[in-house]
């Protein structure tokens, strides 16, 4: 049979314009998306004036529509708010570059209107609108420079609207078109109506709140386009928000080359979330060895690294620390580091540097010594870890399979039998090795090593959908039968085991 001609630019044009106008056409009945595109195509064949009345017409269409949005609805109305973005960005914009900016204001005009409409699925809408921000700001700032206050009135009134998007956002990318002056403009007009809006009269006033730290965010982000750091601090302290921001203002501190002021900007108490774990992320470690190197306090640097890997086992804090030391000493640092990392608090954490670190010879140590330690539902961890593992050390990958297996069935949770069944037959050989001590059984031909792998997998799985009915939850048994080492490996017993004694295969007894 001759293969199929495959699809590219060449090949259709090839076909010619009058079957490929047949094609769209016949298309077009039943997709308005594709309707709408070729009749913009069409347009801009008669020049930019009808091009951008058939651009308005859209634009206007959807800010005036009021019908809510569903995910049925969504994606055919991003692919065309963002053919309209792109046609008046690039076709619009070459043929009459001013029409295509004002066009682009209208457009981000309705971004509010279109997202009140649109529920699930909401970011899809905005990253459309954000890059059409972009967009404006490239062709504002290619136009002719005119006059900065008028510019920066009309960015100013975009960005008092209080709607669904990050308005704000738009003075950034307008920055190079406003220019110094347009950037000065904005400042003195957010800075009196920050000294105008009332303060908070309590903690249940959080409109003031919310009113007054929009306009502190202003200033700080016209600080960051001035690269002023005390300009930044000061918004920073106008909205009050030095315990949720310090971190921003030692970064720029240390941007800056002030290193010093950026460390007692890090010492300072910090808001956090009652969920967040201290500096899990990094964040304030990097920017205080940052600092301290900038301070010329390297050994103070190399601390802060170890105490951080000691803490949250960062593999890349402990590279840049042994980096650091002299030679020789690096590969005692290392191992020391290792023995921290298995006597962890959180072994799943222990376990996933071991990985990350390809210590495998380690991570098998720890499955075995603290397996109990390792919590089931962190799959992320476990089965990753299983999979490096099963290569060079098998037996600790079934023993993290089977966590992985029993936690599901413990929670009686169905919705991840799959992922069960999954890690059962991720590796049955290996499953079998660890019944038989870590040695694979001699089997008299290969229909009986058949027989017995496929009632492990069938015979479990069996037993997990099983367990999906409520009436029958899973309990793991108290009591296991056990295959006595002296037990003959005949066929019929091979057959007793796995009928009998299920929860054995689970639990390794």
């Amino acid at each position: 049979m001759a293969r199929t001609k495959t699809v590219t630019q060449e090949a259709l044009a090839a076909l010619g314009a009058e079957a490929l106008a047949e094609v769209l056409i016949a298309h077009a009945a039943t997709d308005p998306t594709l309707r709408k595109k070729l009749g913009m195509l069409l347009a801009g064949t008669e020049g930019p004036g009808k091009l951008a009345a058939e651009i308005d017409k859209r634009i206007k269409t959807i800010g005036r529509s009021r019908s809510i949005v569903d995910w049925e609805k969504r994606k055919p109305l991003v692919q065309e708010l963002d053919h309209l973005r792109v046609t008046m960005a690039t076709r619009l914009a070459r043929q009459d570059a001013a029409r295509a900016v004002e066009l682009l204001w209208d457009f981000i005009g309705i971004a509010d209107a279109v997202m009140q409409r649109v529920g699930e699925g909401i970011g899809e809408v905005e990253d459309v609108f954000g890059t059409a921000m972009e967009d404006l700001g490239r062709l504002s700032a290619a136009e002719p420079r005119g006059d900065a206050k008028a510019l920066a009135r009309r960015v100013l009134a975009y960005c008092e609207r209080d709607g669904f998007g990050a308005t704000d956002a738009l003075i950034r990318h307008m920055s190079e078109a406003l220019g110094a002056g347009g950037r000065a403009e904005i400042r003195r007009a957010t800075e009196g109506a920050l000294k105008t809006a009332p303060r908070s009269s309590g903690p249940q006033d959080w409109r003031a709140d919310a009113k007054r730290r929009h306009l502190a965010f202003r200033l700080a982000l016209l600080a960051d386009l001035e690269k002023d750091a005390d300009a930044f601090i000061a918004a920073i302290r106008a909205g009050a928000m030095e315990s949720t921001h310090a971190l921003e203002v030692a970064e720029r501190l240390i941007t800056a080359n002030r290193p010093a002021e950026a460390l007692d900007w890090l010492d300072k108490p910090r808001r956090r979330d009652e969920d967040e774990d201290e500096d899990d992320d990094g964040t304030d470690t990097d920017l205080r060895i940052a600092a301290l190197e900038a301070h010329g306090r390297k050994d103070e640097a190399q601390s802060v690294r170890w105490q951080h890997f000691e803490r949250f086992l960062s593999a890349e804090h402990l590279r840049a620390y042994l980096k650091r030391l002299p030679d020789f000493e690096d590969f005692e640092a290392e191992q020391k580091a290792l023995d921290v990392a298995a006597a962890h608090k959180q072994a799943a954490r222990g376990l996933a540097f071991f990985i990350t670190w390809r210590a495998h010879d380690r991570a098998d140590r720890l499955v075995r010594e603290r397996l109990t330690a390792l919590d089931g539902r962190l799959y992320e961890v476990l089965r990753p870890a299983a999979e490096a593992l099963e290569e060079k050390f098998p037996e600790a990958a079934s023993l993290l399979y089977r966590r992985l297996i029993e936690s599901v069935l413990e929670r009686g949770s169905s919705k991840q039998y799959q992922y069960a069944a999954r890690d059962l037959q991720g590796s049955p050989m290996k499953m079998v090795e660890a019944l038989w001590g870590g040695e694979l059984p001699t089997f008299d031909s290969i229909d009986d090593a058949n027989e017995l792998i496929g009632a492990l997998v069938m015979g479990l799985w069996n037993r997990l959908t099983h367990h999906q009915e409520r009436s029958a939850p899973w309990r793991r048994s108290a009591r296991c039968w056990k295959r006595p080492r002296s037990w003959p490996r005949t066929r019929a017993n091979r057959r007793r085991l796995t009928i009998s004694s299920p929860q054995s295969v689970i639990s390794g007894n």
